[in-house]
């Protein structure tokens, strides 16, 4: 249970008279399928909002981007805990404006128009783009079919590209930007970076 931590704040969105309230939680333990949460002390004017089977909104913040998930509160606050549902399947990743990258390493597969498939290794990651490293020489304009293969439960990524730099120092160096992506592909690569990042901080 990586993604969401003891300590981390979450927004819960609901609607009161038309409007929308925001109301800035703190996770108080994670469980497999739903979350505790510590309300602020101003949530007794919205009590007859969170009771349960209410549904609400969630969003929680990373340096990547946002996390948002609906979920069914599965207890109310006149309870001991306020625990609202956790759905990973429901998750959605919306990046920030800046392109997020990480220096992750991992085995890439690289299929020219000739059928030749070449494996090589990532040395950094993002949205748009991908680096890695190679002894075959690939040239700036070639487009190719591009295979990730991340760890085991993120999955195996297939997206097209275009190689569109060599590196002027170290030739064996190279940068295919993705012209393709599915949306599903996408949304896996979001979280692994997200998870990717924040293992990395914990170190």
């Amino acid at each position: 249970m990586d993604l969401f931590a003891e300590g981390q704040k979450i927004a819960i969105y609901f609607e009161k008279n038309s409007n929308v309230v925001e109301m800035t939680c703190v996770i108080e333990n994670v469980h497999n399928d739903r979350l505790s949460l510590t309300l602020p002390q101003y949530f007794m004017r919205y009590i007859n909002l969170l009771q349960v089977g209410n549904i609400v909104s969630a969003k929680a913040f990373s340096k990547l981007g946002t996390i948002d998930f609906n979920s069914v509160i599965i207890s109310s606050p006149l309870e001991e805990v306020f625990e609202i549902e956790l759905d990973y399947n429901s998750l959605r990743f919306t990046e920030k404006e800046d392109i997020p990258v990480i220096g992750a390493i991992e085995n890439v597969e690289i299929k020219t128009a000739d059928e030749q498939v070449y494996r090589a290794k990532t040395y950094e990651i993002s949205t748009n783009f991908l680096r890695f490293y190679s002894n075959e020489q690939f040239i700036v304009g070639t487009s190719c079919g591009v295979t990730v293969f991340l760890p085991k439960k993120y999955g195996i990524l297939k997206l097209n590209g275009t190689i569109s730099e060599v590196d002027p120092i170290y030739e064996n160096e190279y940068t295919v930007k993705f012209y393709y992506i599915s949306d599903t592909d996408r949304q896996s690569l979001l979280y692994y970076m997200y998870m990717y990042s924040t293992n990395s901080e914990q170190v």
